[in-house]
């Protein structure tokens, strides 16, 4: 695996390109990639200005570019330019500091008038630097980042589908293949997908937790989560329940694809008795905004009534305001108040009747036999 140097361009302690890029180093750490982060306010200012490159702390850090197999750097925009603070450590790079290196740029700002900075300030330093190659890199707005005290971050749809593909097109020019082909229709274009569970407009299958094919889908998952809920946060881990939940006859892991790839899947796992709990959802970042998430409920709740249960339990966190409308639009029943300041509610419980009648048990239950289940 590769060695990734990340180049923190802001002067501020806590901002959203750091935000942001902390997100896209956990995109890489995901696939195996080693990370080293180097916080250019960290480095001293007095030998950064005067470029003394053999002062220990510059040093250090100019020799870990020279290791770096590719190069990834966030910077804000600051009076129409990328920051002063990473100029100044590009200035005393050597010449050709990024030479058979790709390098990755991200640039945030607070109008997308700023977006022009990414190629025409920046990119042509990074070339005069020896870049091979500067892959297309992205602008984010500002308020597209929306960052919590603990370190969480909520990117807007609009730019991580973006921020993810640009991702893509790194990491592939980082394991060596020569060029990267990115997505060719925007998400507005594709097409909206039937909502009705075992319309032919998808293929639907049934796949084992640890099949291959579910591997992209939950790598995205990890980051998203620990993205969101910072590395530490609660709801950031998948392990929180037992794989082998997730089997026939109590369980079942339902994917759907679309031509060769896999864009959405979810799990299902006994809750208690009759009831079943909703777990692993999720909808590839390039393909929101078409239905796909009503169409993965409907494929699960006609999964759970074929597995025998009369009802569905579900939780998400309060940090995936998507999540807790997709599930309103589909029917499930709220187990808090709505009202309420989502931080201050903790795992925010759904529930719906897959038979009239069924009822929805008080959540949550803790029978003695399902005592060490955790929900999350």
């Amino acid at each position: 695996m590769a060695l990734v140097v990340t180049l923190a361009g802001s002067p501020a302690q806590q901002s959203s390109s750091q935000a942001l890029l902390r997100h896209v180093e956990r995109r890489l750490q995901v696939v195996g990639h080693d990370v080293h982060r180097i916080d250019l306010r960290e480095l001293p200012a007095a030998d950064l200005l005067s470029g003394q490159v053999e002062a220990p702390g510059l040093a250090d850090a100019i020799a870990a570019v020279a290791a770096a197999d590719g190069v990834v750097l966030a910077t804000p925009v600051y009076k129409a330019a990328y920051s002063g603070l990473l100029k100044a450590f590009l200035d005393v790079l050597p010449q050709y500091a990024f030479a058979g290196k790709p390098v990755l740029p991200l640039v945030t700002g607070g109008s997308p008038a700023h977006v022009l900075v990414l190629d025409y300030a920046l990119r042509p330093v990074l070339h005069s630097l020896g870049a091979a190659p500067v892959v297309a890199g992205w602008f984010v707005p500002s308020d597209h980042l929306h960052r919590y005290p603990d370190g969480g971050l909520l990117v807007d749809a609009a730019s991580a589908g973006p921020v993810a593909d640009v991702t893509d097109g790194f990491l592939a020019v980082l394991g060596g293949r020569p060029s990267w082909t990115p997505p060719s229709l925007p998400v507005a274009a594709r097409a909206r997908v039937s909502i009705v569970a075992g319309d032919p407009d998808l293929q639907v299958l049934n796949v084992g937790p640890h099949d291959p094919v579910l591997r992209p889908l939950l790598d995205e998952l990890r980051v998203e989560y620990s993205t969101r809920y910072a590395s530490d946060g609660p709801h950031a881990s998948l392990t929180e329940v037992p794989d082998g939940d997730f089997y026939p006859p109590h369980g079942c892991f339902v994917v759907l694809q679309e031509g060769a790839d896999i864009i959405a899947g979810g799990a299902l796992r006994r809750y208690h008795g009759d009831s079943a709990e909703v777990k692993r959802v999720w909808t590839s970042l390039r393909h929101r905004r078409r239905g796909l998430g009503l169409r993965l409920m409907a494929e699960l709740e006609s999964a759970a009534t074929k597995l025998g249960y009369r009802r569905i339990h579900l939780t998400t966190g309060p940090r995936q305001p998507e999540a807790r409308n997709l599930y309103l639009r589909a029917g499930y029943q709220p187990r808090f108040d709505p009202a309420h300041d989502p931080e201050t509610i903790g795992p925010h419980a759904f529930g719906k009747e897959l038979h009239a009648g069924a009822g929805l048990v008080t959540w949550p239950p803790v029978p003695a036999d399902d005592a060490a289940l955790v929900h999350r």
